[in-house]
């Protein structure tokens, strides 16, 4: 995984938290995870997805108490924080049926495993499938990327995004739909 997806996301924690936020985010963490992660040094261009998995459950646990709408909330910051103003624009810029045709490699910049591809297509709504992944493996993690697909959708001319998951034959399959 790229590593502006978890600089994002240790922006968002700040954002909401604050640094005493942090710092209990940091003592729920594995130390392998706290030691490759939570410094200020720089961190490698790529990470271990399993590193921003344990910094989820980390938040789960710790200051989100266990929250969804805030875990949903915290997913939209760190979308907000580490998609970068030239994806935003260029997202804005597109229709969802544009936005839903580049997805793979979207994807392929972000992460180097999984497979994310479009499945069906309608005037008014996509399919996401989302395969040979860790999120589809953690429940926490199909709500969160869920919410991130449908928070980046909802960056294009669509309105009202909404978003249902199910796991399917080793899947993880998005359904959106908007106005």
């Amino acid at each position: 995984m790229q590593r502006r997806s978890l600089i994002g996301f240790r922006s968002a924690c700040d954002q909401l938290w604050g640094s005493a936020g942090i710092d209990a985010i940091c003592a729920q963490l594995p130390g392998d995870v706290r030691e490759r992660t939570a410094g200020l040094r720089p961190l490698p261009d790529w990470i271990p997805v399993e590193d921003l998995v344990a910094w989820h459950h980390a938040v789960w646990h710790g200051p989100a108490k266990r929250d969804e709408a805030l875990m949903l909330w915290h997913a939209r910051l760190t979308v907000d924080h580490g998609f970068g103003r030239v994806k935003r624009l260029m997202v804005a810029a597109l229709s969802p049926h544009g936005l839903a045709a580049r997805v793979a490699p979207l994807w392929r910049a972000e992460y180097s495993t999984g497979r994310l591809q479009t499945l069906a297509l309608d005037e008014r709504s996509v399919q996401l499938s989302l395969s040979e992944h860790t999120y589809v493996e953690v429940p926490l993690m199909r709500v969160i990327i869920t919410e991130a697909y449908r928070h980046i959708l909802s960056m294009t001319r669509a309105k009202n995004v909404t978003a249902v998951h199910a796991v399917r034959d080793g899947s993880l399959l998005v359904t959106l739909r908007w106005r």
